[in-house]
């Protein structure tokens, strides 16, 4: 109700009433959205942004406020107190409405608990309440939560995301006026809202490290944050071992030593659900290794001449390179080798593996089991002898001669026996024996096998990659010790594959002392020249090569590079700069096998095994299907200078 009558005019009001009424429109702009509604209103402004804009100019101690001016174009067009204090309420300016109205007591409109007096809430969603309440001066609000003041929730409604369990509990609002000085007036409570929290699954936040390293005597710390209503509960495990007394979010060894080395998760239950932590592998901070180099060999034989065809050992090796090359192996890669190729491809190998180096070496492709591991070349007979093929101790024989500080051997072979039925001349062959002996290190030495003895190795039907191999490739480039890697390998192996590969059961040997790593880093300063020697015989880099073509006096060139990375022995060769002209690939000599291939669509032929060929490669020029022109090009000018030594 208003204190003045509806019809006296704005400029008759008291002058500590017009001031004081001023002083509330400037308060938060109020000015503003007045102005704005009299030009909407009363029309008696062409342009309203222009306007708004006038009132904020020149507005200093000695100017008109912006408040001022509004009131006063109100005053020019005859307004009344009525009309003014329907413009403020229309614009909510209830502050300033006060001013010019008797008190009136506070009404509760709407009650926070309309609907009930209680809310159940998911936890990490928002609790929503609404309360409504009239009166002059106008109300103020404030949330409380059991009794105590929401500091942050002084509007009608209550907005504040559950994240917490004790922020279940009575929610009400202290809904109160106060005067325009300040001074305390009246207050009212709303009901309460009895606010529960649904009962939610375990949320793993915060994970264990995954790798740790501890020195002996220290203290061991490992976290796993979780959330959920009820409240999550922690049991810690080590190497599926429960810790009886690790019962918190935090476990914590006072003293670790060797004893204490694993792989440590955490089980997180609560009523509702439960979740595990990833693992951490947790290990004894020892003196870190360097190696004066990383060399490793991989071959990869799939396309066998009179054995099955297998599918993924190229794919296989190309992903345990790229692992390889990204811990600082110097990698050699070779797709289906022969029986002499693997002789001399092995030997060469050796000659870098100095004292100091760490060496591996990858084999994937048709194995069998007789007294040792072999490995069959892609020339191997259909029915074969032990000589066929590579045994794992003339490879040991050939590499350990000069004392590698780390050598290993992986054997992604099966590692059957040949049928007798089969293949029965093989059980009558007297085997050769090849010793392996180092000059000063025989320890230091894992040998791995994708399978254990007479057990088959798999592919995986439609996949690209191998069994074995995939799982090698999640831990091959971990920091963790070696033993480690092969000892989590056969893990994976055993917890991911299902069905009959379950007959693949990984195995490993080993005379480790040291704590290597295949991460360990290289000693700086120059390798040694042997080093040097096979990083410069494994250098591919592309060339193009200017050739002529006699017969139709046409000159060109030639692009050389890999055919695909990483291997070594498969050259690609692009004939460039002649868009008008067919072209033929063949070779000048026969080969006995078929080591070249093209496509013609893109000009281009890849050769395996080019040091294999018997002479030069012909490039012929057709012209409407006519031959017009040919040369020779001798691509063992262009390959690896690695190649030339497996001829």
């Amino acid at each position: 109700m208003l204190i003045f009558d509806e019809n006296l005019e704005i400029s008759h009001l008291p002058a500590d009433v017009y001031k004081e009424l001023m002083n509330e429109l400037d308060k938060d702009s109020g000015w503003r959205c007045l102005g704005q509604l009299v030009c909407r209103e009363l029309g008696c402004i062409e342009n309203e942004n222009s306007w708004i804009q006038a009132l904020e100019q020149n507005s200093s101690s000695k100017s008109p406020s912006p408040s001022e001016k509004v009131l006063f174009e109100l005053q020019t067009k005859m307004c009344t107190v009525g009309i003014l204090s329907f413009l403020l309420e229309r614009c909510d300016l209830l502050k300033a409405l006060s001013v010019l109205s008797s008190p009136e007591p506070l009404v509760i409109l709407r009650q926070p608990n309309l609907k009930s007096d209680k809310a159940e809430v998911v936890f990490g969603q928002e609790l929503k309440l609404t309360c409504k309440a009239v009166g002059m001066p106008p109300p103020k609000y404030l949330w409380y939560h059991e009794n105590s003041p929401i500091i942050d929730q002084t509007t009608e409604e209550l907005n504040i995301e559950i994240t917490k369990v004790n922020q279940q509990g009575n929610y009400k609002c202290k809904i109160y006026q106060n005067n325009r000085d300040g001074s305390f007036i009246s207050e009212l409570f709303t009901e309460s809202v009895s606010v529960t929290m649904m009962a939610t699954a375990v949320v793993i936040e915060e994970q264990p490290q995954p790798t740790l390293y501890v020195k002996e005597g220290e203290k061991l710390s490992l976290s796993c944050k979780a959330n959920s209503h009820p409240l999550p509960r922690f049991q810690w495990y080590r190497d599926n071992t429960k810790l009886e007394k690790q019962t918190s979010q935090i476990l914590c060894i006072n003293t670790f030593n060797s004893r204490d080395e694993g792989k440590y998760y955490c089980h997180v239950f609560n009523d509702v659900s439960e979740a595990y932590s990833q693992k951490s592998y947790v290990m004894v901070d020892l003196p870190r290794q360097k190696a004066v180099a990383k060399i490793a060999l991989l071959i990869a034989n799939q396309d066998y001449q009179h054995q099955t065809k297998l599918t993924t050992p190229k794919a296989d090796v190309a992903r345990i390179a790229h692992s390889l090359e990204e811990i600082g192996f110097i990698v050699i890669c070779l797709l289906n080798q022969t029986l002499v190729e693997m002789r001399k491809a092995i030997s060469v190998f050796s000659e870098a593996l100095l004292e100091g180096v760490y060496g591996l070496f990858y084999f994937g492709g048709h194995g069998f089991k007789m007294q040792e591991s072999y490995m069959l070349p892609i020339d191997a007979p259909e029915v074969y002898l032990r000589n066929d093929a590579i045994c794992e101790s003339q490879l040991l024989s050939v590499i350990m001669k000069n004392d590698p500080a780390l050598f290993v051997t992986i054997l992604d072979v099966c590692q059957t026996v040949p049928s007798k039925e089969v293949n029965p001349v093989i059980h009558k062959e007297v085997p050769s024996v090849n010793e392996y002996k180092g000059g000063k290190n025989l320890r230091n030495l894992i040998q791995a096998y994708s399978t254990s003895s007479h057990r088959p190795s798999y592919e995986r039907s439609g996949k690209e990659c191998g069994v074995y191999a995939k799982h090698l490739s999640k831990f091959i480039d971990r920091d963790i010790p070696i033993n480690k890697v092969f000892e989590e390998v056969g893990k994976s192996v055993d917890t991911w594959v299902k069905g009959t590969a379950r007959n693949q059961i990984p195995m490993v040997s080993s005379t480790i002392t040291k704590p290597f790593r295949l991460t360990d880093s290289i000693l700086s300063g120059k390798p040694p020249k042997a080093v040097r020697n096979i990083n410069g015989m494994i250098e591919f880099p592309e060339k193009i090569v200017n050739i002529s073509f006699e017969q139709c006096e046409i000159k060109g060139s030639v692009l050389v590079s890999r055919f695909t990375a990483p291997y070594l022995n498969v050259v690609k060769i692009r004939l460039l700069n002649a868009e008008d002209y067919a072209v033929n690939f063949y070779n000048s000599v026969p080969s006995e096998r078929n080591d070249l291939y093209q496509n013609p669509n893109k000009k281009e032929c890849w050769i395996h095994s080019p040091q294999l060929s018997k002479g030069p490669l012909v490039i012929c020029l057709l012209k409407n299907g006519v031959p017009v022109g040919a040369t020779l090009f001798d691509v063992m000018d262009f390959i690896p200078a690695f190649l030339h030594r497996l001829k």
